[in-house]
């Protein structure tokens, strides 16, 4: 009896798992709510970043990343990552070794239209 009764417990469990696991099943296949890019969780949303993020750039203190956030307040958004040349003590040089960690998000009308 007990031998039975385990048998069937262990194969409730295994049941259990099988049906609880949906990459086990047949046919199964991953839906995302959203376009997923991996690449950009690694960048720098020019338009969002605050300043610990900032700083996460090569060469930028929390004086460069703060400058970056003020001309941000004064002037709004960046329209491209060029537009950093217009910012106290940010260099033309400085720029190009960020621009592959730097992106600017597709406002919300830009977004409609893709």
């Amino acid at each position: 009896m007990l031998l039975c009764c385990t048998a069937a417990f262990a194969l409730l469990l295994a049941g259990a798992a099988w049906f609880s696991v949906p990459f086990w099943q047949p046919g199964y296949r991953a839906v995302a709510s959203e376009e997923f890019d991996v690449r950009r969780m690694m960048l720098v949303d020019l338009n969002s970043a605050g300043l610990e993020e900032l700083c996460s750039l090569p060469g930028v203190g929390e004086k460069k990343a703060q400058a970056i956030l003020e001309y941000r307040q004064e002037h709004g958004p960046f329209s491209s990552v060029d537009e950093l040349e217009k910012v106290d003590g940010i260099s033309a040089k400085s720029i190009e070794a960020w621009r592959s960690k730097l992106y600017i998000e597709a406002d919300e009308m830009q977004k409609e239209e893709r």
